[in-house]
């Protein structure tokens, strides 16, 4: 009767394993999207380098979830990756301040890892740039990959909330973003790669998320936008180029000029000025 009841419950347990296997395979989205081509050189562990930890850096009004796409495609092309959630949805505190916490989350909380690759979203890589420039003590990232950053500010701060420190700190030609990009928008020993698209949407204009000193892609076609990089087969194809060792080639513009970052694209944008009488930085 055991032997019996033991059979049993192994036949059950059988099933629901072919079950799940089945439904995982058919799950619209990440799990039925096509690989990303394999590349000819092996991650950094097979290799015989120390096997890169991926951080993930979200931007302004997200959280760590919108990075877990990508972090479950890392994940299966065989990459240590985590995501930082940035306190209060990356909107009430400086970007100094959320700077601070990448570099306890870097420093404490992964002070055994040596080698850390930052990909960032957004205001993410100003954050991870930030950190890099006035606050980190150790050497251990290695590599940064911002994804639709406003290297450069963005205009379309001007119809976000006022009281959100961040938005403030983006727009073009403010005393942030001049800090942050003298002398120097590069610090030594990281290796730099800028990941945009002219039709970003977010980044007004999309040229400013060009990184000078950086390697940059352009990346262009259908969903190539602002939120969709983040899901870009292109874009993904380019960060796992990276990873794995290899140098993709730079596409696109590779310097952007400051004193253009800072002429406003759009006419409409000196009208919202004058109607909500809140001056909008690096417009004379």
């Amino acid at each position: 009767m055991a032997m019996h009841r033991r059979t049993h419950l192994s036949a059950v347990a059988t099933v629901i394993l072919v079950i799940l296997a089945v439904g995982l395979s058919i799950r619209p989205g990440l799990a039925s999207a096509p690989s990303a081509p394999m590349a000819t050189v092996a991650p950094a562990a097979l290799t015989g380098q120390p096997r890169p930890l991926v951080l993930l850096v979200h931007g302004w009004l997200a959280t760590s979830l919108d990075m877990l796409a990508m972090r479950l495609r890392l994940t299966r092309d065989g990459f240590d990756c985590n995501a930082i959630g940035l306190s209060h949805l990356g909107v009430l505190d400086s970007i100094a301040d959320y700077a601070g916490e990448l570099a306890w989350m870097i420093e404490m909380e992964y002070a055994h890892r040596r080698h850390i690759v930052i990909v960032a979203h957004s205001m993410g890589g100003l954050v991870a740039r930030y950190y890099l420039r006035n606050l980190r003590t150790t050497d251990q990232v290695k590599t940064v990959i911002t994804v639709a950053t406003p290297h450069h500010g963005t205009f379309g701060g001007i119809i976000l909330p006022s009281r959100s420190i961040p938005t403030g700190e983006m727009l073009p030609g403010g005393p942030f973003l001049e800090e942050l990009n003298s002398v120097s928008e590069t610090v030594p020993g990281v290796d730099f790669h800028a990941i945009w698209t002219p039709t970003d949407g977010v980044v007004i204009p999309a040229e400013n998320s060009i990184m000078c000193g950086a390697r940059n892609y352009k990346v262009s076609g259908l969903g190539a936008t602002h939120l969709g990089l983040l899901t870009s087969d292109a874009a993904y194809a380019i960060i796992l180029d990276v990873l794995r060792g290899q140098k993709p080639p730079a596409t696109g513009p590779q310097m952007r000029d400051h004193e253009d970052a800072k002429e406003h694209p759009l006419p409409w944008l000196r009208l919202l000025e004058q109607s909500w009488h809140r001056p909008i930085m690096g417009i004379s």
